[in-house]
């Protein structure tokens, strides 16, 4: 029987939807360690919770900022297709370069209740760039966003019902756009989230304070990669110290 502590996985499956993680096919590296943080909260791989979505790897940026971005777009507007077409309660969106914050099942609890207390469409469980000074609003660690400010990070992100349908209508009318066209043309997914939500304001979102996951440090798909990150040898070398910090943190 599982200690009480791993089982927050379940409950945030259970109240907030299926859990997918977008992982590109050959990220085994990164699959294998978010394994290890679901394993953390009493998840696995292969549970029936939990959806392994193969992230899209286009040949083209096609007016988005790079070919990664592009792609990392697509992944997420899949999964966001996939959720409605299974017609899921919520989902939970989870990037494989996530780790989840060493106080999460302790927050769960209280977060899921207040979730259930109040009217929401996004909570934004991991972010990098919320002011300072922003406090919880809300009980269990919760803040009401305005809808014009803005949110970095798409790494873990949960959507209700209410708002899949019109979000990814939004972001189909992004894909349709040339780049820098006044409406809105491709984009950063983080920022087609935000873009989103200036433009409909009684969409209600809310962030964890403090983030309930962080984006642990590899090779990025999104941006160009580093010297150290193209050559192999090197490249071994360094993801061995990254792996080696995150245990020392």
């Amino acid at each position: 029987m599982p200690k009480a502590a791993d089982a927050s996985g379940l409950a945030l499956s259970d109240a907030l939807g299926p859990l997918y993680v977008i992982s590109l096919a050959h990220r085994l590296d990164r699959r294998r360690e978010f394994a290890a943080q679901l394993a953390k909260i009493g998840l696995s791989l292969k549970d029936s919770r939990v959806r392994v979505f193969p992230g899209v790897r286009p040949e083209k940026a096609d007016g988005f900022p790079s070919v990664g971005a592009h792609g990392c777009f697509m992944s997420h507007l899949g999964v966001l297709r996939a959720a409605l077409a299974e017609d899921a309660a919520g989902v939970i969106v989870c990037e494989d370069d996530l780790d989840f914050g060493s106080d999460l099942s302790a927050r769960v609890p209280q977060m899921l209740q207040s979730l259930a207390a109040e009217d929401w469409d996004i909570l934004y469980a991991g972010h990098l760039n919320l002011p300072k000074q922003l406090e919880p609003s809300l009980p269990g660690g919760l803040s009401q966003l305005k809808p014009a400010l803005p949110v970095h990070g798409a790494h873990f992100l949960v959507f209700r019902c209410s708002v899949i349908a019109p979000l990814i209508a939004s972001l189909e009318a992004i894909l349709a756009r040339p780049r820098g066209h006044p409406d809105g043309g491709p984009m950063h997914v983080d920022g087609a989230f935000n873009h989103f939500r200036a433009n409909n304001p009684q969409v209600i979102a809310l962030a964890a304070l403090p983030a309930l996951g962080f984006q642990r440090s590899s090779r990025t798909d999104i941006h160009a990669l580093r010297w150290f990150d193209r050559l192999p040898v090197i490249r071994d070398a360094v993801s061995l110290a990254r792996r080696v910090t995150r245990r020392r943190i």
